[in-house]
């Protein structure tokens, strides 16, 4: 009978142990009052009946903190450095509970045990300890109804990462996110573009605002954490239509440590580092001629050091990294190009620990970037001879940034949480000759244009200067059961560009077999050259201003309902700071926690939101800068034999100055309806996390967005004149004002001189009379998680995630990704007409219907590791676009692409979009080797083999989608003889070799 009691104790205490180690692996996902904060928290539950007292220890930084327990036995402690922790509980000066737990930047963690019962029950008659693994990626987080995926420094480490290892390709290891890798090359978060999504470090906003596409960033040997939240998160984040990817910085402690890094990437070759294959065109000549591009070998090294400068008190992390100078070559037609790069980069992380309570934290940081391009004439067409020299370039490029972070738990129940934060960066793009044209040559058999000139660039570039500064501040109360978060942000941000033609212009040489039709309405034939000036420049500021409030109310022991409200103001300004646009927008968001067993071990959350997004600077640029641009034809009788510039020139009609374009920077109504208003998108997630026996964490999660509002560009014009014409206007044509932004599908109010009298008058046009489709983008999708944390019984993580989704409408939101159309926001061009987006509605890009991930690292005691990803998608929809068959129409004029694809002309042929077929399925498998070896107590060598796309496959990532090439004057249409030819293939094998070096 005792043998058994003892048996039966000893299981009891195993599965103790075991939960324990499940609930203090939980460190992954934001907690109640975490978003955006580079330190973390803690809950759990403590006997009610006696003394009971929480102590909360960690003597890497010598923090000491007694908690207080309410009446429920819960107690919370946040503001905490990441790291590892002890946490004691005791009753009447008896030790009940010892835990040992690892605190994660925008987590709570649960301390077992979790739950009220088994703290009145359990805590009494065990001692529970544990350790925890630094690479968990576990997601139950029962404080909060946000999902989130975290991504620790060591996990990143073991898997077959390039060297950059960016936000992007992490949020990759979930089979929820999609690789852009024909326009971008970022990725799509929640069914938005990428252009839609926000990136964070250290709680400061690092999103590149000035095209809202990717971010400015830290050497990955900086970053700690990373956490990826593809949507659906509370109002204190901030407002995006896409996802969110935040990254905090390493930190020092009182354990001193020091490290060297070195990243080297092998030069091209057949084995480690292929070549890029040429791709052929519908006559056999070259699309894309890339075979001849190589590079050599690069070297990144990073030195570092950690530690405290003030024992408990002042730490420090400081890391120099520098790239060695590398060249790398690519060779067109007529041209060879020589560019070097190289890099340096210098960071200082500073944490203060004021007292137990009061933490200050400041980073700063600098990177240098240097690029000089040669550029050499070639003795022949696609040869690798090379003749005269033709021009250089230096690019430069500086980076600047600094962060601090002020936490105060003022009292138990009020905590208070200050940042602010500035980035800079100054471009040079390069200058070239001014007095030199750029001459290129259209032949319209090939339906190819070659440079044929001296001049190297169409475009010089001034130096840019780019900055943004933001401000947050969030007061934190506890109220019995309300967790109530007041906050306020502020966040400016600015862009000066300058760029032109050479002032010598662009010509362009043509020689037209059949008759067409010029801007100026002239018709011409035979040869004919075409003069092009253009100058674009402003100083463009734009602000965001929010204020939010949330409520966490434990509206039980197990569940908790989220409740929050957020204001945003958008504020764009004009190339001379006058005042734009000013968007005010009400994102109001619900949300649920349910800890269904009361333990952490089964969750099921839930989350309805209402999300926007401001808009960038390019986006007032493109609608608003100071642009000037004159286009002229001419006959000619010569050609200069240096520059290629023609002679003999006899001006063919008018010039032509498109509307807007006279160099002055245009008022509000010229630009934009009057009633315009901020983009959003509504959103509804639910899912379920377990935790499973044997280490594994199991989750399902649904998710359905539905986009409701953008803001583009529209040149139709007309559409205001016949409704003007109809509604007491009979005399009014249209004025001097070309494109213009709009909320497509809903109603439009402009300001124009509609009665001839110099007077503007206000005239609202219903959106069925105007003719635009209101913007259609839903994104369903259904993700199986199973994840398997690392444990010393089971030394091995792994992560197998698989998406089912759909996405169909006809607006991806910022940017046009089955046209390719990176460019200004807000001016894709897809409802430029009504006539173009006849057939838009259909499959969008990113309805890939399925697709797996599988990322793993296993660990085998002798210090070997071996790491793996593995990509599988079936294959991506293909839009066709084609020029409506009209020479007199709007869109054809305009040079306005739509889905005319079909050679019928009555009707005239429209081809659905996505309806072109499908690229076939991907895959991809990458692999990395490691080995870890301990040299006595204090030193650690590591070394990394990765390899990225480990069988060389060269899969069909796009195709040539565009239909026709132009448009006859009989109004027959031109083929494009490269119409759905693959124009894209998967990237060749990629190989690094990585040495880590560590002291401590």
């Amino acid at each position: 009978m005792k043998l058994q009691q003892q048996a039966n104790k000893r299981r009891v205490q195993i599965e103790r142990s075991r939960l324990a180690w499940s609930l203090m692996a939980v460190m992954a996902c934001a907690g109640t009052a975490q978003a955006q904060s580079i330190t973390g928290g803690l809950y759990g539950y403590a006997p009610t009946q006696g003394q009971v007292s929480v102590l909360v220890e960690n003597p890497e930084t010598g923090f000491r903190r007694e908690l207080k327990v309410d009446a429920n036995g819960r107690y919370t402690a946040s503001g905490l450095n990441p790291g590892g922790y002890t946490v004691k509980i005791s009753r009447d000066g008896q030790l009940l509970s010892e835990n040992r737990i690892s605190v994660r930047p925008n987590s709570d963690t649960a301390v077992a045990a979790a739950s009220a019962q088994n703290a009145a029950t359990e805590l009494d008659t065990v001692v529970v300890t544990g350790t925890s693994m630094a690479t968990e990626v576990t997601p139950i987080d029962v404080s909060t109804p946000e999902l989130t995926n975290h991504y620790s420094r060591e996990l990143i480490n073991g898997l077959p990462l390039p060297p950059s290892a960016t936000p992007e390709r992490i949020a990759l290891l979930r089979s929820n996110a999609r690789h852009d890798s024909n326009t971008t090359g970022l990725v799509q978060l929640g069914g938005a573009s990428p252009a839609e999504n926000r990136y964070y470090l250290n709680e400061f906003d690092t999103t590149n605002d000035r095209t809202s596409l990717g971010s400015n960033r830290l050497p990955r040997e900086a970053i700690q954490d990373t956490e990826v939240l593809a949507g659906s998160f509370g109002a204190s984040w901030t407002n995006a239509t896409g996802g969110i990817m935040a990254q905090t910085v390493r930190q020092g402690s009182n354990s001193f440590r020091a490290g060297y890094s070195l990243y080297l990437t092998p030069p091209t070759s057949r084995l480690l580092n292929p070549r890029e294959k040429d791709i052929y065109g519908g006559d056999d000549s070259y699309y894309k001629y890339v075979s001849n591009n190589h590079r050599d070998s690069s070297a990144t090294q990073y030195a570092w050091g950690s530690g405290a400068l003030i024992k408990d008190k002042f730490f420090a992390f400081v890391l120099l990294g520098k790239t060695s100078p590398w060249k790398s070559y690519r060779y067109t037609i007529n041209r060879a190009t020589t560019t070097t790069s190289s890099n340096k980069n210098a960071l200082v992380n500073l944490t203060w620990n004021i007292n137990d309570d009061q933490t200050f934290n400041l980073i700063g940081s600098r990177d240098w970037n240097e690029s000089d391009t040669d550029t050499y004439l070639l003795k022949g067409n696609y040869t690798t001879e090379r003749g005269a020299f033709s021009q250089s370039s230096h690019s430069p490029a500086r980076q600047r940034m600094l962060i601090g972070n002020y936490h105060w738990n003022i009292t138990d129940d009020l905590q208070l949480r200050l940042m602010g934060g500035y980035l800079g960066q100054i471009n040079d793009r390069a200058h070239g000759s001014e007095d030199i044209p750029y001459v290129d040559e259209y032949n319209s058999a090939t339906q190819k244009t070659v440079n044929i000139g001296a001049n190297e660039r169409t475009v010089n570039f001034r130096p840019d200067d780019y900055w943004r500064r933001g401000y947050k501040g969030d007061l934190t109360w506890n109220l019995q059961d309300h967790k109530i978060v007041f906050g306020l942000e502020h966040y400016v941000h600015y862009l000066g560009q300058d760029w032109h033609t050479p002032f010598a212009g662009w010509y362009t040489y043509y020689d037209r077999p059949n008759t067409v039709q010029l801007q100026n309405g002239e018709r011409v034939n035979g040869k004919y050259v075409q003069h092009f000036l253009n100058r674009e420049f402003g100083r463009m500021f734009s602000v965001n201003q929010a204020a939010y409030i949330e409520d966490y109310w434990q509206l039980s022991d197990r569940v908790m309902v989220y409740a929050g409200l957020r204001y945003d103001k958008y504020v764009n300004k004009d190339a001379l700071e006058r005042r734009l646009f000013s968007f005010p927008m009400y994102s109001p968001r619900l949300g649920l926690s349910w800890d269904v067993n009361g333990d952490s071990s089964l969750k099921v959350g839930a989350n309805l939101g209402r999300y926007s997004l401001s808009m960038p600077s390019n986006f007032s640029f493109g609608v608003a800068q100071a642009r000037s641009t004159t286009t002229k034809w001419y006959r000619y009788t010569g050609i200069d034999p240096v520059t290629k510039a023609p002679t003999g020139l006899t001006q063919i009609g008018p010039a032509y100055v498109p509307p807007g374009r006279d160099g002055n920077p245009p008022q509000t109504h010229e630009v934009s309806a009057t009633n315009l208003k901020a983009p959003y998108k509504d959103e509804f997630q639910a899912y379920v996390q377990k935790e499973l026996p044997g280490n594994w964490i199991g989750q399902v999660d649904f998710g359905y967005s539905t986009l409701k509002r953008v803001i583009n560009q529209t040149c139709y014009n007309q559409g205001i004149v016949d409704w003007a014409n109809a509604h007491g206007y009979p005399d009014y044509e249209a004025d001097d004002i070309a494109c213009f932004e709009v909320n497509p599908g809903e109603d439009v109010t402009v300001l124009r001189d509609f009665a001839g009298n110099g007077k503007l008058q206000s005239l609202r046009v219903p959106a069925s009379a105007f003719g635009l489709p209101k913007p259609k983008n839903k994104y369903i999708h259904l993700t199986f998680d199973l994840n398997h944390h690392r444990s010393d019984d089971e030394p091995y993580y792994l992560g197998l995630s698989y998406t089912w989704s759909r996405s169909f409408g006809n607006d991806n939101g910022f940017l046009d990704l089955e046209g390719h159309n990176a460019g200004y926001i807000g001016q894709t061009g897809r409802y430029d007409f009504p006539e173009i987006t006849l057939g838009a509605n259909g499959n969008l890009i990113n309805d890939v219907r399925h697709k797996l991930t599988a990322s793993g690292v296993y660990y085998f005691k002798n210090g070997l590791r071996v790491g793996g990803i593995l990509n599988v998608q079936s294959g991506q929809p293909v839009t066709c676009f084609g020029l409506k068959p009209d020479v007199d129409s709007l869109s054809y004029n305009w040079g306005s692409w739509g889905h005319y694809c079909d050679t019928k002309t009555d009707p005239v042929g429209v081809t659905p979009a996505g309806t072109m077929g499908r690229l076939p399925w991907f895959w991809q498998l990458d692999l990395n080797v490691g080995y870890d070896l301990s040299v006595g107590e204090h030193h650690k060598l590591s070394l990394d083999l990765g390899i990225q796309n480990l069988t060389n496959r060269r899969g069909i990532t796009d195709r040539y989608n565009t239909f026709s090439a132009d448009i006859n004057a009989d109004n027959t249409v031109v083929p494009d003889i490269n119409f759905l030819i693959p124009s894209q293939y998967q990237a060749p094998r990629t190989t690094s070799l990585v040495l880590r070096y560590e002291f401590k």
